[in-house]
């Protein structure tokens, strides 16, 4: 294969910034990176002429990809954003992480939205700029200004394909004008070619194979996004719905999306409703009374018990396997 067209001239350039570097480091200037005087590591000490090639050829990357060289000293641990529960954030080590991504997935009617808009409310609290990518047209104002959340700041952006939505997170990040983007949800937006064929958009049915057009979507994303979200410092959360397993002798829920989902996902959160003998209840009369002449009661359930189990930590003091029961009321929310 031929080389391809620049990279001679890049070559050129890349040998006359290390050539100006070496000068400058004969003459004594600061570099970008100054390194003690003597560097020892494994008994190995690094000469004065090597760390002056070594620094040469930093500035030389750090003027191809502006800012790129840094000592691991210098990386910080990235911020969290709270849930606002302190059952959670104990769970979770004290939030999401900004600058990366948490899925929180799990069936039907199981809080996820919830959770999502109580951690929002927190979020435009400290004073963060939210985003709620509306794919599945599920917001609902009520709910939401009942959570806490600041309607007049949050933006809703509705998207009808999730590349629509993936390219808007990408975007969004790019310009660093986030803090907490939310897409609700992976699985409630179809692929276009799920939608469309050709040049002319004609329309499929939907008895056509679409085979793993979603997962290749969301790898495609996070190849092209995570720098943006990383430079961006904008916690991303995907909202995944659960699929059954039916291939065993025992069906299963787990997440669909692909390898780079799991991958990718610093922090995945599964929540699921527990036991129905675990939900809160409220006694009620039923109207009839009792030998004893008492009138009778029953317990009717108010809400479910909430289970919320880690299934991958990559971020600290959040360990893998964890879980937590919480009361979730119907009318309230969580309740710690």
């Amino acid at each position: 294969m031929g080389r391809k067209k620049g990279s001679k001239n890049l070559s050129k350039k890349s040998k006359e910034l290390v050539k100006k570097g070496l000068q400058e480091a004969k003459e004594g200037k600061l570099s970008p990176l100054e390194p003690n005087d003597l560097v020892e590591k494994n008994n190995t000490q690094i000469s004065q002429e090597r760390r002056d090639r070594l620094n040469a050829t930093l500035r030389e990357i750090n003027k191809i990809i502006p800012d790129s060289v840094k000592y691991a000293k210098d990386i910080e641990e990235r911020a969290r954003l709270s849930f606002g529960y302190k059952c959670l954030d104990n769970l979770t080590g004290q939030g999401i992480p900004e600058g990366t991504y948490t899925t929180i997935w799990g069936s039907k009617g199981c809080a996820k939205t919830t959770i999502v808009l109580d951690l929002i409310a927190k979020a435009q609290k400290n004073g963060k700029q939210c985003i709620y990518i509306n794919g599945e047209r599920s917001y609902d104002p009520v709910w939401a200004k009942k959570r806490g959340v600041d309607v007049d700041s949050l933006i809703i952006v509705d998207v009808e394909t999730i590349e629509q939505g993936l390219d808007t997170i990408i975007k969004l990040c790019r310009e660093r004008v986030a803090d907490l983007i939310v897409l609700d949800s992976i699985h409630g937006l179809a692929p276009h070619g799920e939608l469309y064929e050709g040049k002319a958009e004609k329309e499929k049915s939907v008895e056509q194979d679409t085979m793993a057009l979603r997962a290749r979507k969301m790898t495609q994303f996070f190849e092209m996004a995570t720098s943006f979200v990383a430079n961006a410092k904008c916690a991303i959360i995907l909202i995944g719905q659960s699929r059954m397993d039916l291939s065993g002798f025992i069906k299963l829920e787990h997440l669909t999306g692909g390898h780079a989902l799991m991958h990718f996902s610093r922090l995945i959160l599964r929540v699921r409703r527990g036991q129905k003998a675990d939900a809160p209840v409220e006694k009620r009369p039923t109207g009839k009374i009792t030998e004893k002449g008492k009138p009778e009661m029953e317990s009717i359930p108010i809400g479910f018990d909430l289970v919320i189990h880690v299934d991958k930590s990559q971020i600290p003091n959040c360990t893998e396997g964890q879980e937590i029961h919480v009361p979730f009321l119907f009318e309230d929310g969580i309740h710690e």
